[in-house]
């Protein structure tokens, strides 16, 4: 540990928040150890790997050995075992928890930057830790009483694979047995068959959670995202009643006061704390860029020594 922390810098990446770990000596990213890693997320929210040798398959084995198990968007084509090219149109998409209007919702979220763009494309962040406390006191006072509720229609054969890989049975055994499964298991969550090609999700869930380190409630959710792959859901409070628009007009201007941009260079890596940092992205002006993500869980939980 001594060798690799006087080969490397740590410094921070935005001004109010995340970790940046900087190799001096271009080490092999599968030599950074794991509590370096874990200790810098739990106290930073999003950590960057910049200038460690490491390609699409090395980054691979990388969130490989530091997750429990691994997961990713089934609307994305795989490119590794462990990994999928994030191809999500060009439009800018707003902040969001990954899989937040999900039954689901991964601990870990980690971005591969294999060739950067020459403009543009930059991939937003927004610590749902520090929008909690700036919230007026009304308006925490909705979230704490009211839940969310997301509800939209998607297809069989994509909830089909979003169940097998976070139930992990292989794909063609899911059935509605599985759907009956998760809506005894993930309160909120209720499945609803509508035809052999279509399911109905209505998803009810706190837009204010304990994040996985336990360094209080956080401002982290999927309430200002567009979907890109699946059809929109509606958003409501969990009584179906709409949500005002002094709140939408508060959490959005909150949120973009205390959002920073990443502007991505060739082979950065980037890690992020899920159920505290919301990410989104600026428009994308450069179509040869490559980006590529997982999302995954912490191994043995939020054990950080």
């Amino acid at each position: 540990m001594s060798t690799l922390l006087e080969n490397n810098k740590l410094s921070s990446l935005f001004d109010y928040f995340g970790t940046t770990i900087f190799s001096h000596n271009n080490e092999d990213i599968n030599q950074l150890p794991y509590q370096l890693l874990i200790k810098s997320l739990a106290t930073s929210g999003v950590v960057l790997l910049r200038n460690f040798d490491v390609n699409v398959h090395t980054f691979s084995t990388f969130i490989e050995n530091n997750s429990d198990y691994v997961t990713f968007d089934p609307a994305r084509k795989p490119t590794t075992k462990s990994t999928a090219e994030i191809q999500a149109g060009d439009v800018e998409m707003g902040l969001h928890m990954e899989n937040g209007n999900l039954p689901f919702s991964p601990e870990l979220q980690w971005f591969y930057c294999g060739k950067a763009a020459k403009e543009g494309s930059e991939t937003t962040f927004c610590d749902g830790l520090t929008v909690w406390q700036k919230l007026s006191p009304m308006t925490q006072k909705k979230f704490l009483n009211k839940k969310v509720k997301y509800s939209r229609d998607i297809p069989w054969e994509n909830v089909k694979r979003y169940l097998s890989l976070e139930l992990q049975q292989p794909v063609d055994r899911i059935t509605d047995e599985h759907l009956e499964y998760v809506n005894a298991i993930i309160p909120g969550q209720t499945y609803t068959r509508i035809n052999d090609e279509s399911i109905h999700s209505e998803y009810v869930v706190s837009a204010v959670i304990d994040n996985v380190f336990n360094t209080g409630p956080c401002f982290c959710n999927s309430l200002m995202s567009p979907s890109v792959n699946y059809r929109p859901p509606k958003m409501t409070w969990e009584d179906d009643t709409e949500i005002s628009e002094f709140v939408w007009t508060e959490i959005k201007d909150i949120c973009e006061e205390y959002t920073r941009d990443h502007k991505w260079q060739d082979n950065d890596v980037i890690i992020v704390d899920n159920t505290r940092v919301m990410h989104g992205r600026r428009k994308v002006l450069d179509p040869l860029r490559k980006m590529f993500g997982a999302q995954s869980y912490l191994v043995g939980g939020n054990n950080v020594k």
